[in-house]
């Protein structure tokens, strides 16, 4: 697993940047080369001897931001001369949650971000609106149970975890032996208490979550001497997603330069009930099924752009990394090609607000799919196997938990009244009574038991037109016992990914 680069060789690769990518952890800004990742989630058992290792045997081995851009190099001219098989490059990254830092050196109890402090399952459960900063966050909305705990699987809850590591790969078995690798050099300084397989779906599907869409199409850029933007793609200052760079937040102590904040979320994707859903909604609104699934997402399966190509799929533009990103919703205030509602279109409203409010909101995502892909029997009945669960290990990574994730989930995707002002600019029916509501995002957006679930304008209006029409979710708890959502939230988990020099330092000093 260890690195195969000098720190000669690390250092000449870097470009002309201030951000040290040979200190910054892989997955953070480009995002590990994977085929396969496990998660692997620990508890801290002896803390002496977990410094040791970490100091001496562990970080190493970890997988740095600058090794990660070499590799695509190595990758590009790989296939560039014919390659196809999967280049054997195993991935190290680490992070640790408060309790894991608060038992490295209890002194550091407080990283400035109250999100981090209290964790993810605190956060998921509260029913609180949060009044940090000039804009209220509104409630993540994970269900919860009748104690008031999210409904997530068992090690989530335990209150045991204390770090994870990543662990990407060409293969599983790769992957595997790289984490029992690990675990035996670690011995019984940490004790595992979970592990999740994530890997790219099979043929045609690579690049595909479960639903089908071309997944993480859309990230910001951040450093043009580092990855040239393409058109389309906003250039948001690094300090949004690395702490230390430009626009990061204040206040934060000098160790956590180069490290970010990681939000894990394990994400069921009901696949079978969504596509008997989208069936039965376009039969009642008398919409083609795969129009209307481009319409909650905002793009059609191969990535293009709704406001790009509103009526039909066009693989062209899908295909050209110069057009699939190279649109804004500026000129499209009446959500005649795209719905408010749709899922790009909450989570990156572009122009839909100035790029002031827009930029201190971005993450940058890199997870993958997990589980088998839909049986024949699942497609039949139109219901998951629950031996079978499928779905996203969502990664994304920032410098503020509340004020990027939190701020997405609950503000702009949770929140039925999001970008509610432009609705006022719809070209009106003759009915003034007819008020149109943005709803949540038809994908993601969660609601609480007694609130109803809608999102607007499933019918598309392009070119002209005053048609209002809605998509029907099943209730919460209904007789029939149809899912409300179709994307179930697990699990969860809230880490500080640091620097190699804070691992070397900070967190391993003895």
């Amino acid at each position: 697993m260890s690195s195969t680069l000098t720190p000669q060789q690390v250092n000449s690769l870097i470009p002309q940047t201030a951000l040290e990518l040979a200190d910054i952890q892989g997955d953070v800004l480009l995002g590990l080369q994977k085929f396969f990742q496990t998660f692997l989630f620990f508890t801290i058992e002896d803390v002496p001897s977990f410094k040791e290792h970490l100091r001496t045997n562990v970080v190493g081995q970890v997988t740095t931001t600058a090794e990660v851009r070499h590799r695509e190099f190595q990758i590009r001219d790989f296939r560039a001369q014919g390659g196809n098989e999967r280049l054997p490059m195993i991935g190290l990254n680490v992070g640790f949650t408060q309790q894991g830092i608060d038992k490295l050196v209890p002194a550091l109890n407080d990283l400035q971000d109250t999100s981090f402090k209290a964790g993810a399952a605190a956060l998921a459960a509260d029913r609180n609106v949060l009044n940090e900063g000039p804009i209220p966050i509104l409630p993540i909305n994970d269900p919860v149970d009748a104690a008031g705990l999210p409904v997530w699987d068992a090690p989530y809850l335990s209150g045991e975890i204390d770090g994870v590591f990543l662990i990407t790969g060409g293969t599983q078995a790769a992957v595997d032996g790289a984490a029992n690798s690990l675990l035996g050099v670690l011995g019984g300084s940490v004790r595992s208490i979970h592990r999740e397989l994530g890997s790219v779906r099979p043929g045609a599907e690579k690049g595909h979550e479960h639903f089908g869409w071309l997944d993480g199409v859309s990230q910001p850029a951040f450093d043009p001497n580092v990855a040239t933007p393409f058109p389309g793609q906003d250039v948001v200052a690094a300090g949004r997603f690395v702490f230390g760079a430009t626009d990061a937040p204040a206040g934060r102590p000098a160790w956590m330069k180069n490290g970010a904040f990681m939000v894990f979320r394990r994400l069921e994707q009901l696949v079978p009930e969504f596509d008997a859903f989208i069936d039965r909604e376009a039969s009642r609104l008398g919409l083609d099924p795969v129009l209307l699934g481009a319409r909650m997402v905002g793009r059609w399966k191969s990535g293009a752009p709704l406001d790009t190509t509103p009526l039909q799929d066009d693989l062209g533009v899908a295909s050209d990394p110069q057009t699939i990103n190279n649109f804004d919703f500026s000129h499209d205030i009446a959500q005649r090609r795209c719905p408010f509602s749709a899922h790009i279109r909450k989570t990156n409203p572009r122009r839909d607000l100035p790029r002031d409010q827009l930029d201190p909101r971005r993450i940058i995502r890199a997870g993958i799919p997990f589980g088998p892909e839909v049986s024949n029997a699942e497609r039949t009945a139109s219901k998951t196997d629950p031996a079978s669960a499928r779905g996203l290990l969502f990664v994304c990574y920032q410098t503020s938990i509340t004020q990027q994730f939190e701020f997405l989930q609950g503000t702009w995707a949770n929140n039925p009244g999001f970008i509610s002002g432009l609705a006022a600019q719809i070209p009106r029916p003759s009915d003034p009574a007819q008020i149109v509501t943005v709803g949540v995002d038809p994908i993601i957006g969660q609601i609480v038991s007694g609130q109803a679930r809608s999102s607007d304008e499933p019918v598309p209006n392009y070119p002209i037109g005053n048609v209002r029409s809605s998509l029907h979710f099943p209730a919460i708890g209904n007789a029939e016992g149809l899912p409300a959502a179709f994307v179930v939230p697990k699990g969860g988990a809230y880490f500080f990914v640091p620097s190699l020099r804070a691992l070397r330092t900070t967190l391993s000093n003895p």
